[in-house]
């Protein structure tokens, strides 16, 4: 590795080595990540006992940190709509059970356990009220037109 004249941008190695660190499990992990986990603790300190400003920084750091998980995820959202027999009730006829059944919501995964790792379920439960009211509040992971 050249120096002077470099290959590499001054600074690039440090900008590097600085950005990753290794768990006790020897995995790397980035900077971003543990900051990202800082800022979400200090926000549920902050807004006490209203959870939502905390679920909205949640779904915004999986969204900054998976980019293409997210866009995988909005394309696949489409497609759940577009597939609903009924939109409105995003209902589909199961041949299996003889019944209906309604897709009004879908969170990604790892979304829920983000937020089921910052609060307990004693702290948040989730429970129909808890879905409905994140519908409300983010209506692009709601599948069925009316709740």
């Amino acid at each position: 590795m050249k120096r002077s004249g470099g290959v590499l941008p001054p600074g690039f190695i440090h900008e590097f080595m600085s950005s990753f660190f290794y768990d006790q499990f020897g995995r790397q992990r980035k900077w971003e990540h543990v900051r990202a986990v800082d800022h979400l603790y200090k926000l549920k300190q902050k807004s006490g006992s209203d959870p939502w400003p905390v679920v909205e920084a949640v779904i915004k750091v999986w969204e900054d940190t998976h980019p293409i998980e997210w866009e995988a995820y909005i394309v696949e959202l489409r497609d759940i709509k577009r597939t609903r027999k009924d939109p409105k009730f995003a209902s589909t006829y199961d041949k299996k059970n003889g019944g209906y059944l309604r897709y009004t919501l879908d969170i990604p995964d790892k979304v829920i356990k983000m937020i089921r790792t910052i609060y307990s379920v004693d702290e948040l439960p989730m429970n129909k009220d808890f879905f409905v009211a994140f519908a409300r509040k983010f209506p692009r992971f709601q599948i069925a037109q009316k709740l």
